[in-house]
């Protein structure tokens, strides 16, 4: 199934503020996008919120995880 998108959390996207910046990454895609969204400063609440998006598209922590790091080099 191709054009999946997942969002996800990056310790390294954070606003000036400090709080979390959701990732977005589209299956077949490199790279990833940056919401102007803020999941607040506790990691794990962001990357609960993170999930939770996934899980409502239909897609697993799993594939979740999978479609971010092959987002990150080319197959």
């Amino acid at each position: 199934m191709a054009d999946r998108a997942v969002y996800f959390i990056m310790e390294t996207e954070r606003d000036q503020d400090g709080n979390f910046i959701p990732c977005i990454a589209k299956e077949g895609e490199l790279g990833f996008y940056r919401t102007n969204w803020q999941w607040g400063k506790d990691k794990k609440l962001a990357q609960e919120c993170a999930d939770d998006m996934n899980k409502k598209m239909g897609i697993s922590k799993k594939e979740a995880m999978i479609i971010q790091l092959r987002s990150m080099r080319k197959s």
